[in-house]
């Protein structure tokens, strides 16, 4: 079976920790059982009009590259070949899904959760889905491929202080829920920080495996040509097709290889939660006494609401997560507007800036879209007077 799409959640195929990155076509059909975070190769057996995910992101090398690739989404047909891996989903607005009790075996059919090309049992049985009939797995140098045995990260010493805090700043953006603008925060930010000359990496730790984001916060888009000179990863990247459902462990030790690698790689380190710090894996990383010890002494939240009511998981974090109101900003669509802006002060008590303003007084990030929070962040890191621009 000649695949005719290689889903973007799939490709530990593709790239590798080495430098330079290979392109590594060395795999075939393997008849075993698909695991979960498995790569299975599948059919499309039914495509529904009506489904909540009727694309597939895809990814393919750039002809005549060995270090360059190709984002794009496809229109899902019946009969199409595509690479896809196993895994659940957690997406109160959209498809949510666990995986398979048991691995997968040819002619067992799942459902598409995500554009990423993650699959596994949807949750409600009466949402429409794209369903992809599962021929088998992939051998890739012999061995049936996983996700946890293509990471295209390697295991990185980031640098530390005499304390053992890492070097660099952390902001963390996180949110009340899924689609808030916690990406648009975290693009506009990398953006107008390397405008000033910062050198910025960026991670996405929780979520169900897609290109999208980093390539937002990366490039300013959300499809595309991408290299191995990216600065932005995420828990793919290290070995997982999706943080839910996974244990507790396995989510912090990931997302602690991200850090230490995003770390390594830049003077701000910028990460990202799916949904809100409250939910299931997201929890699991925010909870984490290392990352709330880095973020208590060189780190700020970013936290992103749509609306007054949402600005309630600012008392959360503040609460459960012990962080102090200097620490914290309130950002996405909600603070876009001045009298939105003020109301989320005198509620909380947690300045609020736009994440899409510029700072045309700012000659350090240029007038660029984003200025005005990235000129408060560099104040902030100045003011804590642990890192020195």
């Amino acid at each position: 079976m000649k695949p005719d799409f290689f889903a973007s959640t799939a490709r530990g195929l593709f790239l590798s920790p080495e430098i330079p990155y290979a392109f590594d076509s060395d795999f075939t059909a393997d008849p075993r059982p698909v695991p979960s975070n498995g790569i299975a190769l599948g059919e499309v057996v039914a495509a529904p009009g009506n489904a909540p995910v009727d694309r597939l992101e895809t990814l393919e090398v750039l002809q005549g590259t060995q270090d360059a690739w190709m984002t794009s989404e496809v229109k899902l047909r019946e009969k199409m070949n595509v690479v896809v891996a196993i895994g659940g989903r957690y997406a109160n607005r959209s498809v949510s899904g666990r995986e398979p009790e048991s691995p997968a075996a040819p002619g067992d059919v799942l459902d598409l959760l995500n554009v990423g090309g993650v699959c596994g049992i949807r949750t409600n049985p009466e949402t429409p889905c794209a369903k992809i009939e599962v021929k088998g797995g992939v051998a890739h140098r012999g061995e049936p491929a996983l996700l946890s045995h293509l990471p295209v990260i390697p295991d990185t010493r980031c640098p530390v202080d005499e304390e053992g805090v890492p070097c660099a700043p952390i902001i963390l953006v996180t949110g009340s829920d899924m689609d808030v603008g916690k990406t648009t925060c975290a693009s506009s930010l990398a953006s107008a920080l390397h405008s000033s000359g910062i050198h910025v990496s960026y991670v996405k730790l929780t979520g169900t495996g897609r290109m999208r984001d980093l390539m937002q916060v990366n490039y300013g888009r959300p499809l595309g040509f991408f290299d191995s000179a990216r600065l932005g990863w995420d828990f793919v990247d290290a070995g997982l097709a999706s943080t839910s459902g996974v244990s507790r462990h396995k989510v912090r030790r990931c997302a602690q290889n991200l850090l230490r690698h995003a770390c390594a790689k830049a003077e701000i380190v910028i990460a990202e939660l799916a949904d809100s710090p409250s939910s299931d894996a997201s929890l699991h990383v925010a909870s984490d006494p290392w990352v709330k010890d880095w973020l208590s002494r060189r780190g700020l939240i970013v936290c992103a609401c749509d609306t007054l009511e949402s600005t309630l998981i600012v008392h959360w974090i503040r609460s459960h997560l012990g962080v102090e109101e200097e620490n914290m900003l309130i950002s996405g669509r909600l603070a876009n507007e001045a009298h939105a802006r003020e109301e989320a002060y005198r509620m909380t008590g947690i300045r609020a800036l736009s994440c899409i303003a510029p700072n045309p007084s700012s000659l350090a990030t240029d007038n660029a879209v984003g200025g005005a929070i990235a000129d408060w962040v560099i104040k902030h890191f100045m003011r804590q007077r642990k890192w020195v621009f």
